[in-house]
């Protein structure tokens, strides 16, 4: 016969795993949250802060801008390339690894090219997108994902260095002769003048590349859809809830 006692511990118990029951829930969604569904890319316009469209005519060589998407907290480079003399480059077409490894084996990785740092395909390892090169009237127009593929960094500690400016305390002479997209947090490096590829470790990959359209009658711009790398942080490049994607238009602010 059971005992009054033993009787209450084993209500105890059962209250236990009653309680355990309740709590586990919200635990594993702590620890493992749910994955948010995958939106469509939106084709968005880029405008100004007064709601005027953007044209590609009226941004400025070497300059930065920055706007959201595919997501409101997703922040992307707006850039128009050119040399140091504030030409505009036409920036061609190229095939690009998507995941790379640096620290396997740099003899094998990094090589020169024309003076600047190269990250070559380690084969076997993630795989290719292929970057469709500038848009505008001179082909010299490119977004990239904001938020550093190494940490999550984002502006400012990623900026845009022009060529012939040096970011602080360059890891490299190729980092110090500028043209490249430095993160100061821990020191990685991108090439924007091909897509975005890294010159400088100990980012993984890659920038994810937003693709743009350019009308050429209206000289407007629109941002319709997120090639390459995954964006930092995130499931998918539209792994969202509805209202966290950016709608119809989206602000262009430029800040340096």
């Amino acid at each position: 016969m059971t005992s009054r006692r033993d009787f209450l511990k084993v209500l105890g118990a059962f209250g236990l795993v009653g309680v355990a029951g309740g709590l586990a829930p919200p635990i594993i969604r702590y620890v493992m949250p749910p994955i948010p569904p995958q939106q469509p890319f939106p084709r968005t316009k880029l405008v100004w802060e007064d709601g005027t469209p953007v044209k590609a005519s009226e941004l400025e060589v070497n300059k930065m801008y920055l706007f959201s998407y595919p997501m409101v907290n997703t922040p992307n480079f707006l850039l128009n390339l050119g040399d140091e003399n504030g030409n505009p480059i036409e920036i061609p077409p190229a095939e690009l690894p998507i995941t790379m490894d640096p620290t396997k084996d740099e003899s094998a990785v990094f090589k020169a090219q024309g003076g600047r740092v190269e990250i070559g395909r380690i084969e076997g390892r993630g795989g290719v997108y292929r970057f469709p090169g500038g848009i505008g009237p001179n082909k010299s127009i490119v977004a990239y994902s904001g938020i550093c593929q190494h940490f999550a960094c984002f502006y400012p500690a990623l900026k845009f260095f022009p060529p012939g400016a040096s970011p602080p305390n360059p890891p490299s002479e190729a980092v110090a002769k500028g043209g490249v997209i430095f993160c100061a947090c821990h020191g990685s490096a991108y090439d924007p003048y091909r897509g975005a590829i890294v010159t400088e470790a100990p980012a993984p990959s890659p920038l994810p590349a937003v693709i743009l359209e350019w009308d050429p009658n209206t000289d407007e711009l629109w941002a319709v859809r997120v090639e390459g790398s995954t964006i930092t942080g995130k499931f998918c490049n539209t792994c969202a809830q509805p209202e966290e994607m950016v709608g119809d238009t989206t602000t262009v602010k430029q800040v340096a």
